[in-house]
């Protein structure tokens, strides 16, 4: 045996021993340092420290490590006068580590190669200088950092503990069941299913919307408007340009059965193309290249002209749209937010909806977003000129595959509970209705709305809160009117435990997602009152709470919103590096040059997007993303490629339900898909009638054992015909089903279906 393989071997026996030594202890006391960024891109430098908090709150869900606190690292730091994320070499981390009180400190650096983006770690150990663990780790794009980080947590406590700690949310996700006459899907769920009485705590209503996929073969007609702002700040950054490209590819997307004008706007309004079928894209392609810019901002112009121009070719089995792009302030004609949302309003109610663009740092996202939302269309904030075709052609991907047109959920509540807000929708409430309007749904999609809900303080043992229902227009079947309902119970508990075992984690993770964003956007706007100080500490307070809900649903979305919060505050550290850092907590958005004030009110209009997509269920999660280019056909055309829908939230356990009369047929001409109520077995009825929460306790986990987090299913409907005296239509089922990691055992489930349900629901077993 040489002397060379006999040195390795040593090295690896002496590796395996400071394992198993490691392995052998009852808490591992890990430090953290950021990792290092060296990618040579300044806008990923966020990640230095985003990506240690992340794996942090990962690591943490194993019970046999403990993590050293950022602010003891960070105070450790300063006496060594080193920065977190500085180059430390093993001798400084075994140093830090020491003082840190750990027995293994974690470094790291993020690199890219290419397209692909790496993270390197190591684990050292304090006591040996010995390197314990090297982890490579690579993503492609902002959603797999994620994943990135979780697999590498995963690595680290199994060479640790020995133990595997899955980092994926506790429920396994299966996508929704579609059938040909059934274009949408509802879900509902409550965050709690079971409520404290006399708590005062209020509820949270998910309905989520999923749309089956509708292929461009089926789709309906196209009758849109382009108006695009080419006042003469359309010049910088070559934002017309961009402009015109996006044009061009909605252009050559559109075939002869569609209908499309261009307008454009300064401070005239020019009808460039006025609305006609598309026929001779050609001609339409030349007219684009030519647009120049001009004087001011006549957006109201503009806009009136693009819904004029629509109203030409107005009718009904169409998709009626005006599309408007602007990247300043409505200076010219109707300037008055209030009286363009009454406009666009009225015109909802003729049929013709608006999606808006906002462009840059100065144009107007809260008037630009109230025209979308009172316009029944979406609203988009981009940031950079070079996404404005790719934002595009996001839009004409829905509007190309429209699955159903004017989409509105109702939710009326029991006597005594009141809908307090609706996130992310208008609402129209009168007495114990309220109604949101969705609008146009796209196909193969997911929209979600949370609705607030106030109990009274006491509710019994169970109560029907809510009838949700959920009509639309189905434009790919004879464009029917079609309505399905569901049924929303809540059981009361005076036992904290019984609640807590029954809470909802997909509810309550986007219920905190919906208020980190709120707070978030709120914060960042009092910039332009000074508190710039207060910004940073309300940051980190979000960072705090987003970390601790993300470690207890261990959810996606919201460590996506961890780097979220720290790319803004790296925004906020750089404005006062560049602005030497002097009497920081006394400056004004005014008190900085150009470029920082446009960096910051870019931040604060990505942070009001940001509300508005998780506000729609959305996540358009693009930090630094490069611009993507539309794929092309062998002819060189551009085509669109169908988005990847967000999965589906996972359906959970069902608790009992006691059976409600059947419907009567709706004396309406529509097609009416209603729940069918399932009759409990007889055990499961006595004991509803005697005391509903005894049988919560027995299919709850013991008190002694870690509770898993379990609640009711999510009620989908079952649409069931009432025979309309015009029409008939056969109507199958479709649900969803979930595979739990803590299956609780079968014979504790309650039974809740008769024979002839379970044939008919059986997604739901």
């Amino acid at each position: 045996m040489s002397v060379r393989r006999h040195f390795s071997l040593q090295l690896i026996l002496i590796s395996m021993t400071l394992l198993c030594q490691l392995n052998a202890q009852v808490n591992l006391r890990i430090a953290v340092l950021d990792f290092q960024n060296l990618t040579g891109r300044e806008e990923m430098k966020f990640l230095e420290k985003a990506i240690p908090q992340i794996l942090i709150t990962d690591l943490m869900l194993c019970d046999k490590i403990t993590i050293v606190e950022r602010s003891r690292m960070q105070d450790i730091l300063d006496e060594m006068q080193l920065a977190l994320s500085g180059v430390i070499d093993e001798e400084m981390a075994v140093e830090i580590g020491t003082m840190a009180g750990a027995n293994a400190i974690l470094v790291g650096s993020i690199t890219v190669g290419g397209e692909v983006y790496r993270i390197d770690s190591r684990l050292v150990d304090v006591a040996t200088t010995e390197v314990l663990l090297t982890e490579k780790k690579d993503w492609l794009s902002e959603d797999e950092i994620i994943r990135a980080v979780d697999e590498l947590a995963e690595a680290i406590i199994r060479q640790l503990t020995g133990e595997f700690v899955d980092m994926s949310p506790d429920f396994n996700y299966e996508p929704l069941t579609y059938y040909e006459d059934q274009v949408l899907t509802m879900e509902t769920a409550l965050d709690q299913p079971v409520w404290l009485n006399g708590s005062g705590e209020p509820v949270y209503l998910q309905v989520d919307i999923y749309s089956k996929e509708v292929s461009r073969r089926e789709r309906i007609p196209l009758n849109i408007a382009l108006v695009i702002d080419r006042s003469g700040s359309m010049a910088s950054e070559r934002k017309l340009d961009y402009a015109k490209q996006a044009a061009e590819f909605v252009v050559r997307n559109l075939d002869r059965e569609d209908i499309l004008s261009l307008v454009t706007y300064e401070s005239q309004v020019q009808v460039v193309v006025p609305a006609q079928v598309v026929q001779n894209k050609r001609n339409i392609l030349s007219i684009i290249k030519g647009i120049n810019t001009g004087g001011s901002t006549n957006l109201s112009g503009g806009m009136l002209e693009g819904y004029t121009q629509t109203a030409k070719h107005l009718k009904t089995g169409q998709v009626n749209r005006v599309l408007l792009l602007s990247d300043g302030l409505a200076n010219q004609g109707i300037t008055r937010s209030e009286k363009l949302q009454a406009i666009c309003q009225d015109k909802i109610s003729k049929g013709i909806s608006i999606s808006t663009f906002g462009v840059g740092a100065d144009f107007d996202e809260d008037l630009m977003l109230n025209l979308a939302e009172h316009g029944n269309g979406n609203y988009y904030f981009i940031g950079s000129p070079d996404q404005i075709p790719t934002i595009f052609s996001k839009e004409m991907t829905g509007l190309l595959a429209v699955a159903a047109q004017n989409v509105r959920i109702a939710v009326e509540t029991a006597p005594r509970v009141k809908v307090e807000k609706v996130f992310g929708y208008l609402q129209d409430t009168r007495q114990n209705q309220t109604e949101v309007s969705l609008g146009d749904v796209f196909s193969n999609d997911h929209y979600s709305v949370t609705f607030k809900l106030s109990l009274p303080a006491n509710i019994g043992d169970s109560l029907q809160l809510a009838k949700v229902s959920l009509s639309y227009d189905d434009v790919t079947n004879n464009g029917d009117r079609i309505k399905t309902g569901a049924q929303v119970y809540i059981y009361g508990t005076t036992i904290p435990d019984e609640r807590d075992n029954y809470l909802n984690p997909n509810v309550s993770a986007q219920v905190t997602l919906l208020y980190s964003a709120q707070q978030i956007q709120s914060t960042i706007q009092k910039i332009d009152d000074g508190n710039i100080d207060d910004t940073r500490k309300e940051l980190g307070k979000q960072l705090a709470l987003v970390s601790s809900s993300a470690q207890k649903y261990k959810n996606p979305a919201l460590k996506k919103q961890i780097l979220t919060i720290h790319k803004y505050t790296q925004i906020l550290d750089d404005a006062d590096r560049k602005s030497g850092g002097q009497q920081w907590a006394k400056k004004t958005l005014n008190d900085f040059d150009n470029n920082i004030r446009e960096e910051i009110r870019a931040t604060q209009k990505a942070a009001k997007y940001d509300l508005y997509q998780f506000g729609k269920g959305k996540e358009d999660f693009k930090l630094f993303e490069k611009p993507a280019t539309p794929d092309t056909t062998s002819s060189g055309e551009e085509v669109i490629t169908k988005p990847t829908p967000s999965p589906a939230p996972s359906p959970l356990p069902d608790l009992p339900i006691t059976p409600k009369p059947t419907p009567s047929p709706d004396p309406q001409k529509e097609v009416i898909r209603e729940i069918k109520k399932p009759t409990p077995q007889p055990d499961v009825i006595n004991s509803r009638e005697n005391k509903s929460i005894d049988t919560l306790k027995r299919i709850a986990p013991s008190s002694t054992q870690r509770k898993p987090v379990v609640s009711p299913q999510k009620k989908t409907p079952t649409p069931e015909q009432i025979p309309d005296s015009t029409e008939t239509k056969q109507v199958k089922s479709s649900g969803t089903k979930k595979t739990s990691k803590q299956e609780p055992d079968k014979k504790d489930k309650p039974v809740s279906q008769t024979s002839e349900d379970q044939t008919t629901n059986k997604n739901h077993l």
